[in-house]
């Protein structure tokens, strides 16, 4: 089921809500199967790393449309999926096992019961908290004494060429948008590792690690198939909409982004190599 807490506009990170509702996120829910095709071996890692057990509750944070969350039913007693999208959530309800529960809710603020959960996990979901200390010290007061945080963050950005690609290509086209704190809330906000478990250690959590892992992202399909993917999802995207690019030039950045790709292409797959930080932490409290 879904449990709608708030509105988006009584939520803090109110236009994060409205873009994962009403923007990119519909993206998401288009591309929802390739999306999960491509991250599946990031779900395997986390999956691996967590090693949930039947009598585990689960909580997903930033769960989108919901594969994390299903896949760690699988293993658990229940899983809750957390996300500000409430398109994404909708579609998430639509494939859920009945050991889940979706919530619309903010991670900062959202009142969980305390000492409920044995893990808190997340993949890609918890680099958009406008304070990030907050919300972790949030979600921590949820965990069980000596439950975990086991989360998969997107290495550094030159690391990651599913990333570096279109957006060299894009700005090569339409120029290049005023830079931004690398720490500011997005998809590459804890690429620095050493910020990362910083921000986990002043929230109160112990034992903070991270190992970087090399999870190739894999797409079935040619490069014209893992070219329009990126031009939807990504930065490709920000740029356009940030340089106010037309369709004729996402159609270009198209093309050439499938000739870029054609050498990540064999036998009608498309593999991408990625760095990818798994980032793992205690509640000794």
């Amino acid at each position: 089921m879904i449990k709608k807490i708030l509105d988006m506009t009584d939520l803090p990170n109110s236009e994060q809500a409205e873009f994962w509702s009403d923007g990119g996120g519909l993206d998401w829910i288009t591309f929802d199967t390739q999306l999960n095709e491509l991250f599946m071996g990031v779900n395997t890692a986390l999956l691996l790393q967590v090693a949930p057990k039947f009598t585990d509750y689960i909580l997903d944070i930033g769960c989108g449309t919901g594969a994390t969350t299903r896949n760690f039913a699988t293993y658990a007693q229940h899983a809750q999926g957390i996300d500000i999208s409430t398109s994404m959530l909708t579609h998430a309800k639509k494939s859920a096992p009945q050991n889940t529960t979706f919530t619309h809710a903010d991670a900062q603020i959202e009142p969980f019961p305390e000492k409920h959960y044995d893990h808190i996990v997340s993949r890609f979901g918890v680099m958009f908290f406008e304070d990030p200390i907050a919300a972790f010290a949030n979600l921590r007061s949820s965990l069980k004494p000596m439950g975990h945080l086991t989360m998969a963050c997107w290495g550094p950005f030159t690391q990651n060429p599913w990333f570096t690609i279109p957006r060299f290509i894009a700005t090569n086209l339409l120029g290049s948008p005023p830079q931004h704190d690398p720490f500011a809330p997005g998809p590459f906000a804890f690429a620095d590792t050493k910020y990362a478990l910083n921000i986990l250690a002043k929230a109160g959590f112990t034992d903070q690690k991270v190992e970087t892992l090399d999870i190739p992202l894999t797409l079935t399909g040619d490069a014209k198939k893992a070219a329009n993917l990126s031009a939807h999802i990504g930065p490709a995207k920000s740029v356009i909409g940030a340089m106010g690019g037309t369709e004729t030039d996402k159609a270009k950045i198209i093309v050439e982004t499938e000739t870029q790709m054609r050498g990540f292409e064999i036998a009608n797959t498309v593999t991408v190599p990625a760095k990818i930080h798994i980032y793992t932490a205690t509640n000794h409290g």
